[in-house]
């Protein structure tokens, strides 16, 4: 048990206030700050004010903990609070758990607090969170198309944890499945397990082959031609960050369906997303600890 160790909760949404409550089931003393309209477990203290945050050993941010740049991502605040005023009151008895954090707001944290971790870099947790976003986007196909999915034709763009899990789920599930993928060793990976895997360009030419068109890749990737090219009732998914992969502009000239599917775990499993979160920072910490 953690019964000595104090954490605060600062922004974020549902994920953070169930990594919260998480903590708090494992001994840790959780106070949260900005997220006053979540559902706030009892076990879980609300905060008052911000600098009574930076009296607790663990500073908790979300993921991702800024969405400018400028502004913690807070959805369930009505208060905004500048990653400035978070900066500037970390001391050396804090440690620091983050989502995302730009090399500059790492180099920032890590000069005044005691440690910072950015938890979205360790693998198992974005293993994890990649199978759940697959698992999202798998619900959207069902919910957004009026096809069975054993009657689908669906491409997916990129190999990666994304593309692979999701890959795999649709092929299991009865879709007729293809991977389009730079990586020569990506395609060969999605072909060892019964996957058609083609290069980019051939999506141009068989766009009009697929029912749905999902994108993986965080950069351009599906041009207007293969949008052009596509069946007027297409679905068209993009799930990759910026600067993402589909023409969203095409898509719009083109009238085609375009469904941005952004940061799905914490809309589709917020629960089993927030624990991952806590998991990581249980062992994260412990690690931190002994060094």
């Amino acid at each position: 048990m953690n019964k000595n160790k104090t954490v605060s909760v600062i922004g974020g949404d549902s994920r953070l206030i169930y990594a919260a409550e998480f903590l708090a089931s494992h001994g840790y003393k959780v106070s949260a700050f900005y997220n006053e309209h979540g559902k706030i477990p009892e076990s879980v203290k609300k905060g008052n004010e911000l600098k009574d945050a930076f009296e607790n050993d663990i500073i908790l941010l979300p993921l991702p903990v800024t969405k400018n740049g400028k502004m913690l991502n807070s959805p369930l605040s009505s208060s905004e609070l500048q990653i400035k005023e978070i900066t500037d009151g970390i001391s050396e008895r804090n440690t620091v758990f983050l989502g995302m954090g730009s090399t500059s707001l790492l180099k920032q944290l890590s000069a005044k607090a005691g440690a910072v971790c950015d938890y979205f870099t360790i693998e198992s947790l974005t293993y994890k969170n990649a199978l759940l976003t697959a698992e999202g986007l798998l619900g959207i196909i069902l919910e957004r198309s009026p096809l069975s999915l054993f009657s689908m034709k669906i491409a997916v763009t990129g190999y990666g944890r994304i593309g692979a899990f999701l890959a795999g789920m649709l092929k299991m599930l009865g879709a007729d499945v293809s991977v389009f993928a730079r990586n020569e060793i990506q395609r060969i990976k999605a072909e060892a397990i019964g996957i058609k895997a083609f290069a980019p360009h051939h999506l141009e030419e068989d766009a009009q082959l697929f029912d749905c068109i999902i994108n993986t890749v965080p950069s351009p990737f599906i041009n207007e031609k293969a949008i052009r090219c596509s069946k007027p009732e297409c679905i068209f998914i993009e799930a990759a960050s910026q600067p993402y992969g589909i023409d969203s502009d095409a898509c719009t000239r083109n009238e085609r369906t375009l469904i941005k599917a952004f940061s799905l775990p914490g809309k589709t499993s917020p629960k089993t997303a927030g624990i991952i979160i806590a998991e990581t920072v249980i062992k994260k910490e412990k690690e931190l600890m002994k060094e």
